[in-house]
């Protein structure tokens, strides 16, 4: 049961697909080509596998009372035991480089430094899927963009002081995607004075803090 149960608890994460492309704001002290999330399901479902394999050779040793197959059986359940004991101590003595514990400065650099940007097309999904749906705009506030290196580098357009997803909705767009924002007033939404662009822009900091606890691996 237990590896049918990492299969398809693989298989659901995998399916996903908002979450495991929000995971690609986790930070990583290594780079990776995928979202975290997405290597977390293919591990949860090769591990089934192999338990269920081994499941499967256990039994058959019984069953041909092979003391040598009985006892290989019980050699590879010890190192998966232990393997499982060493990644378990690894994530409570080192949880950043398991993307368990994440600090704000880390992450607003992270976005300063990959948002807009040619190649980060990925990560640059991901962060205005979190805009989206939780309501914020940047780690701390708007103003995180105006020292991002898609403003630095002027590889936003000219009228942008923030991302289309920091704009509220246009409503009569309840299913527009994240990848093509609509603004209700985008006017507004990029003026510079904040008593202008409050109405039409998320300025909510709660949201922020909800987006950090989501892409968290352990919440």
């Amino acid at each position: 049961m237990c590896g049918v149960c990492l299969v398809l608890g693989g298989a659901y994460l995998l399916s996903d697909t908002e979450r495991v492309l929000l995971s690609r704001l986790v930070y990583n002290a290594v780079p990776l080509h995928q979202p975290l999330f997405y290597y977390v399901a293919l591990a949860l479902m090769i591990i089934g596998l192999l338990v269920l394999a081994l499941s499967v050779f256990g039994c058959y040793a019984v069953q041909v009372e092979n003391s040598c197959l009985v006892a290989l059986y019980l050699f590879i359940l010890l190192v998966v035991l232990l393997a499982e004991s060493v990644f378990g101590i690894l994530t409570a003595i080192c949880p950043e480089y398991m993307g368990l514990k994440m600090e704000n400065e880390d992450v607003t650099d992270q976005w300063q430094r990959n948002y807009g940007v040619p190649g980060r097309e990925q990560y640059t999904a991901a962060i205005d899927l979190a805009q989206t749906k939780f309501e914020c705009c940047g780690i701390n506030s708007g103003k995180d963009f105006m020292t991002s290196w898609w403003r630095l580098r002027e590889l936003a357009a000219p009228n942008l002081l923030v991302p289309l997803s920091c704009c509220h909705p246009d409503p009569k767009n309840p299913d527009q995607s994240f990848l093509d924002p609509q603004p209700l007033n985008e006017t507004l939404c990029q003026d510079k004075q904040p008593d202008n662009y409050i109405l039409a822009r998320y300025t909510e900091v709660r949201g922020s803090a909800k987006m950090l606890n989501e892409i968290r691996i352990i919440r």
